[in-house]
């Protein structure tokens, strides 16, 4: 292994063998081969020198023109730290080229956007508007929804905070507003729509009747007295639409509701042979010859318009434990298995007392009663009494959605 020197060191013995009367070329060869004679290249590098270039070296030291290496004969650690340094410079100057180039981008964009603001104020000659000189008007139903009256049930305003009364006066004017109201937002639908078909259902519950205890106690009427206080309402509002209405046909499907039962325990198979409101539509359909009353004698109403199918139910068959879903899930579970009997395009229901669209597919009827005490003691929100209308259109299928409101 040959013994590592430094260049100076290197130089000195040629200098010697020279002087001892060898040759340049023989003295460095003899120095090479002995010593090991190294610098440090600029890329950080250990690099030997050989006989060509420790003579070159020693050339430039006799003519007095040798330059020292910055990398030659210091200490590694110095080395290491100039290094990083230079490392460190270097990775700044290409940050401060980074943030540069993108200062340019953002200058670029900015100046492309005010020349595009500039572009916008400049003047434009106002687009034309053409109006339309269509004179046919589309053709179009209307469906009405009348659900959840329970027209003889007590609502004391002091059991509620004050949110809320109901008594068969009241439940009287909430309709007699209902139906004339119903009719002033079909006509408004009129001056662009040619409605001559009014599909009214009848949802159930029109009356409270005695399926708890506590019923017996507060409702103002008995179910047979409900019965024909709420054959009065539903009468004239038939009347109504007959005589004020202007519609060629009226389809009235029907549906019962769970309170509107002979019995406290509800009926499933025989439900609507045993309740009051299957014999209220059945007296309503004998008083009245010009409207199509749909009595189904189970739970489903299904209504044909424009060949798309609409099936009316009452709901108190869609249970929900009050979960963080509320009553969507359940909602759509069941309309996914009414729709594997009978597809249907739209589904109409009541029950709840709330007025919203609980699916894409799904309305659900608010009521006439409004909020009671029943419906705090579950927690559920109030709402105005209100119920609802629909218009399907021939050609776009169902449109406007309207509550129609009581007062």
């Amino acid at each position: 292994m040959k013994k590592q020197i430094t260049l100076n060191e290197a130089i000195e013995e040629v200098k010697k063998l020279v002087e001892s009367g060898l040759s340049e070329r023989e003295s460095c060869r003899k120095v090479s081969l002995k010593f090991a004679v190294t610098f440090k290249t600029q890329g950080g590098f250990d690099k030997e020198y050989n006989e060509h270039s420790l003579r070159k070296k020693y050339i430039d030291f006799k003519l007095n023109r040798s330059k020292p290496n910055p990398y030659e004969s210091r200490p590694v650690e110095e080395q290491i730290k100039e290094d990083i340094l230079a490392m460190r410079q270097k990775a700044k100057e290409k940050e401060i080229q980074k943030k540069y180039e993108a200062a340019l981008r953002i200058n670029e964009e900015l100046q492309e956007r005010y020349d595009a603001a500039l572009q916008i104020t400049e003047r434009v000659e106002p687009f034309a508007i053409i109006n339309s000189n269509k004179k046919k008007k589309d053709e179009a139903t209307a469906i009405v929804m009348f659900s959840d009256w329970h027209v003889e049930e007590r609502v004391d305003a002091g059991t509620i905070n004050d949110i809320n009364s109901y008594s068969p006066k009241i439940a009287e004017a909430r309709a007699n507003a209902v139906i004339a109201n119903s009719l002033k937002l079909i006509n408004k639908e009129r001056e662009h729509s040619d409605i001559d078909t009014l599909v009214l259902w009848l949802g159930g519950d029109f009356i409270t009747g005695y399926i708890h205890p506590e019923l017996e106690e507060s409702n103002y009427m008995s179910p047979i007295e409900a019965v024909m206080f709420a054959k009065k309402l539903l009468s004239g509002a038939i009347q109504y639409y007959l005589e004020q209405g202007n519609f060629k046909k009226i389809i009235i499907p029907c549906n019962v509701g769970n309170h509107g039962r002979t019995m406290q325990k509800p009926r499933v198979s025989t439900a609507n042979k045993n309740s009051y409101e299957w014999m209220l539509y059945h007296d309503l359909k004998n008083n009245f010859k010009h409207p199509q009353f749909i009595i189904p004698d189970g739970m489903y109403t299904y209504v044909n318009i424009y060949d798309r199918l609409f099936r009316f139910f009452h709901g108190d068959n869609i249970k929900f434990g009050g979960g963080i879903g509320g009553l969507t899930v359940p909602l759509i579970k069941a309309i996914m298995r009414a729709d594997q009997q009978t597809k249907a395009y739209y589904n109409i229901m009541g029950h709840y007392h709330q007025y919203w669209e609980a699916a894409s597919n799904c309305l659900v009827n608010g009521s006439l009663i409004g909020y009671g005490a029943y419906a705090q003691r579950i927690g559920a929100t109030p709402e105005v009494p209100q119920q609802g209308l629909r218009i399907m259109d021939k050609k776009r299928g169902l449109t406007a959605k309207f509550p129609i409101f009581c007062d």
